[in-house]
């Protein structure tokens, strides 16, 4: 990518800027408990980076039932809001300056499978809101990731191409959605889950143990 070349940048939320996972992780295992449901933990730890749809079908094939996922659903958001409240939801190592370094130079986007009235909430709490430019949520698009949508979305309303543009992400599936947009790919897996290195997708260009990894890709481009 030449000097000149790059126009955008597309930050992943949950797991990359925001330390979400192991709270989404804990909320199902309280929530699930509440309600009478035993799910083993390691299936917990394979929704990392999957939206809503598709943990709510997950459920629904396990417990047959699917106003009691609902009703576990409205259990994990509570405990969410919870922890969100008391501060127990907190950013990831160098979040803010990854996204201060990219909207100095760069238009910032946000391409995040969570809903938008919570991704709202954490973003705002944490005073990464006023870093992003366009932003796009789950409940904006047809299909979450690994499909493309969120990010040729994110790359629509900004309008620049695939060609233009990077993202950063911090799991398999989103890394997926990302080049399955065309675009190159910086990863900080998420440190609080196994990472399958060999289903890392052939469009990460960089792999990094947290987000300065950015802050270097930034400064050569």
């Amino acid at each position: 990518m030449s000097q000149n070349k790059l126009k955008i940048v597309i930050f992943d939320m949950d797991g990359l800027l925001v330390n979400t996972e192991v709270v989404y992780r804990d909320g199902w295992q309280y929530a699930t408990k509440q309600h009478g449901v035993d799910l083993p933990e390691d299936m917990f730890q394979g929704w990392v980076g999957k939206g809503y749809h598709e943990t709510t079908e997950a459920l629904v094939e396990l417990t047959k039932d699917r106003q009691l996922v609902q009703a576990i659903r409205k259990t994990r958001e509570e405990y969410f809001r919870q922890e969100l409240a008391e501060g127990r939801v907190v950013p990831k190592p160098y979040a803010k300056e990854a996204l201060q370094a990219a909207k100095e130079k760069y238009t910032v986007a946000l391409a995040t499978s969570t809903m938008k009235e919570r991704a709202q909430k954490v973003m705002k709490a944490l005073e990464f809101w006023q870093y992003i430019d366009y932003p796009v949520f789950g409940d904006e698009v047809e299909k979450l990731k690994p499909a493309p949508d969120l990010y040729l979305e994110a790359l629509k309303r900004a309008g620049f191409s695939a060609a233009e543009g990077v993202a950063v992400e911090d799991s398999i599936t989103g890394s997926q959605a990302a080049e399955n947009a065309g675009l190159p790919v910086l990863m900080v897996p998420d440190a609080n889950f196994d990472l399958d290195v060999e289903k890392v997708p052939a469009g990460v260009v960089q792999r990094g143990e947290d987000l300065r990894i950015v802050l270097d890709y930034l400064e050569k481009h």
